[in-house]
């Protein structure tokens, strides 16, 4: 199989569906104002509401289009994402209330998953040597969808109204169909005997899986909460000034870009010196690029620190796909990578939310001390749990050495 024809190929699908479901964030909230959604705390709570609930019900479906994959296969996991997003998010050009769609934002959410998707397709396919490389290349694919989305959402709201954007994203990812369909390649399906079935109690046993659970949950956290609050942050900076969206979007869109930039780097990197060992340095720095943003006073000093930061977070999400791909047997593969959605998922729910608490209890600056903290913190505990890993397997070669030697002697 040829993994780096399937990388470029998931590498455009992964850019067209990130493209079409951030064209539609920019005018969410106006949306919801033309729907009659007109006092400001309503408006806020249904724009939260509208927002995350297709995080909820992908978190609550990914290790059920885990088990999927196990028995079918990710490339079949692809298409069913593919349908499913597409004729769904095209629906939303025709809800005329914010329950109807609110309704659809959360029946997306059941079929949703395909970036996440890709990535575990990748994971089969790619030489564990390359698996860093290729997916840290897949990575950029998304967050340039991310970046130019917004951008061309924003553009066509303009031009043709609201809902017709929603067909224009319909059509995008049903685009990704084709290549899908026609250029990528079946991947392999591990055949399981009827007494060595898969199931998730042998995912949850391998404690190195639950400490990359546990991080892709708390880097998303750290991640997304900085994010959702962006806007906030520098309207504190420049004031009520007149470009402030564009200010606001150039902070999350420098970021995106330095990832571009590191990303395909730090996953070559990561293969030559071992995913184990780069990612708590990639943790731990990306903390430590966080927090001088906490005490950042002007513009162009945030930009110079979100560069900064996106050059080495870039590298932190290849290197646990890779990692989890390294540590999970073929045959509950689609499940692991199932539970990783999850994570991701309810990460991407719980940041905003914790990065408002924090906001609204004590200052919009300390949300940079929140993800600061918790990525040093995660940085720390994979550090401690890849040491103890390595101790354990060190101990364990040193005592069978020992019982040889022993058995040699008697």
């Amino acid at each position: 199989m040829n993994w780096k024809r399937s990388v470029r190929i998931l590498w455009l699908c992964n850019f067209m569906v990130s493209a079409g479901m951030t064209m539609v964030i920019p005018f969410l909230s106006l949306l919801l104002w033309e729907m009659g959604v007109t006092e400001h705390h309503s408006l806020s709570v249904w724009t939260g509401l509208v927002f995350s609930a297709t995080f909820l019900s992908a978190a609550i479906m990914a290790p059920i289009w885990g088990m999927f994959a196990d028995k079918y296969g990710q490339r079949a996991n692809l298409i069913r994402a593919g349908v499913g997003m597409g004729l769904i998010t095209s629906c939303m050009a025709f809800a005329h209330s914010p329950m109807a769609l609110l309704a659809l934002r959360f029946l997306v959410g059941f079929f949703s998953g395909f970036i996440t998707v890709s990535f575990s397709y990748l994971a089969r396919v790619v030489p564990k040597d390359h698996s860093g490389e290729a997916l840290g290349t897949l990575q950029t694919g998304s967050i340039a969808g991310n970046i130019i989305g917004p951008l061309i959402g924003g553009a066509l709201s303009d031009w043709f109204g609201f809902r017709p954007v929603f067909l224009v994203t319909g059509f995008c990812i049903l685009a990704t169909l084709l290549p899908v369909v026609f250029w990528l390649e079946k991947d392999p399906v591990a055949l399981r005997a009827k007494e060595n079935k898969a199931s998730f109690k042998e995912v949850f046993e391998q404690r190195t899986l639950l400490v990359l659970f546990a991080a892709t949950f708390l880097v998303q956290i750290a991640v997304l909460g900085v994010n959702s609050m962006m806007t906030i942050f520098v309207q504190s900076l420049v004031g009520h000034s007149s470009n402030l969206a564009f200010l606001s979007g150039l902070a999350s869109s420098i970021t995106g870009i330095a990832t571009i930039i590191g990303a395909p780097y730090l996953g070559k990197l990561g293969d030559r010196i071992g995913q184990g060992k780069m990612l708590p340095i990639l943790l731990l720095l990306s903390g430590l690029f966080a927090l001088p943003q906490l005490w950042t006073d002007h513009l162009y000093e945030l930009y110079v620190w979100r560069f900064l930061q996106g050059l080495v977070v870039g590298g932190v999400w290849p290197a646990i796909q890779a990692l989890i791909n390294a540590q999970c047997p073929r045959r509950i593969q689609g499940r692991v990578f199932g539970v990783t959605a999850s994570s991701r998922f309810l990460g991407n729910l719980a940041g905003p939310t914790a990065a408002g608490a924090i906001a609204g209890f004590a200052s919009i600056s300390a949300i940079f001390a929140l993800s600061g903290v918790l990525l040093i913190a995660t940085g720390v505990l994979v550090g401690y749990a890849a040491h103890d890993r390595a101790w354990r397997e060190d101990m364990k070669e040193k005592i069978a050495a020992w019982a040889h030697r022993l058995h040699i002697r008697h």
